[in-house]
C-alpha cells in the first residue's frame, strides 16, 4: 500500500461480538508481528475511553529493564530512604 507504518495510527474499525470478542486487523498484526498464540496484556485507560493491548513479551522486557535499573524508583521519587 505504501503507507508508512511508523506514522499510521488508525487501522480500521472492529465490532465487538456477543461473546465480547474482536478481530485484530491484519495490517496491525503484521506491523506489530502479532501471531496466533501470542499473549496480550489488556489495560484499561485511566480516562475510561477504551483499552490498550501490549504484547506480553514486550512487557516482560520492560519489567526486566526496570528490575535491572537501580535508579528507576529514585527517579520516580519512590525511594524516600536514599
Amino acid at each position: 500500500m505504501g503507507v508508512c507504518s511508523r506514522q499510521r495510527i488508525v487501522y480500521g474499525v472492529v465490532t465487538v461480538s456477543e461473546k465480547g470478542q474482536i478481530s485484530i486487523p491484519v495490517d496491525i498484526r503484521r506491523d506489530l508481528d502479532i501471531k496466533a498464540g501470542d499473549k496480550l496484556l489488556v489495560l484499561k485507560r485511566r480516562d475510561n475511553a477504551g483499552l490498550t493491548l501490549i504484547k506480553l513479551d514486550k512487557m516482560d522486557e520492560l519489567m526486566f529493564l526496570i528490575q535491572e535499573d537501580e535508579e528507576f524508583f529514585k527517579r520516580l521519587g519512590g525511594d524516600k530512604d536514599g
